[in-house]
């Protein structure tokens, strides 16, 4: 039975390039840390290579990063793929069959807009308000509007802040 989210991948080009974006740009605490390569840490990733359908043993970097305090929250295992290399590009439409965006929450989305924007980061418009009850997404408890903008991570992912 499922019991939850326990963690999603994002695929990147460049660990330590998407490690200034999510950790340090957007606030994210690294939980996990394998930036050596799993030779260099004597790791044997043979099992992980046949679950997920490899031909090659695979080789990676990758860093866990959680948003908030809770230990129950889902978390972005980022990760860069050495063997084999990373191939493609991320969906550059929202309508996309797949995940074409994570949302993360943020709690006052003119400064996180404002702040982010300052530093650089690419956004699709300014903060936009969406007209959608909050019951039909399971928010009860607060009565406010919602009001996001989408970002682009340094791969082209794209990433919406959610107030």
């Amino acid at each position: 039975m499922i019991t939850g989210i326990m963690h999603f991948n994002i695929v990147c080009r460049d660990l330590d390039t998407s490690l200034k974006f999510y950790r340090d740009l957007l606030g994210g605490h690294m939980l996990g840390d394998t930036r050596k390569a799993a030779a260099e840490r004597g790791v044997n990733t043979r099992g992980a290579g046949i679950g997920l359908g490899f031909k090659v043993v695979p080789e990676w970097r990758a860093c866990f990063i959680r948003f908030g305090d809770d230990e129950k929250a889902t978390v972005i295992d980022l990760l860069q793929w050495i063997k084999p290399v990373p191939v493609g590009k991320p969906h550059g439409k929202m309508n996309h069959v797949g995940i074409p965006r994570v949302a993360l929450s943020v709690d006052n989305i003119d400064k996180a807009y404002k702040n982010l924007k300052a530093k650089g980061v690419k956004f699709i418009s300014p903060p936009q308000l969406i007209d959608l009850k909050r019951e039909a997404i399971g928010l009860k408890s607060v009565q406010k509007p919602i009001r996001f903008a989408v970002c682009w991570d340094p791969d082209g992912n794209a990433i919406e802040l959610v107030e």
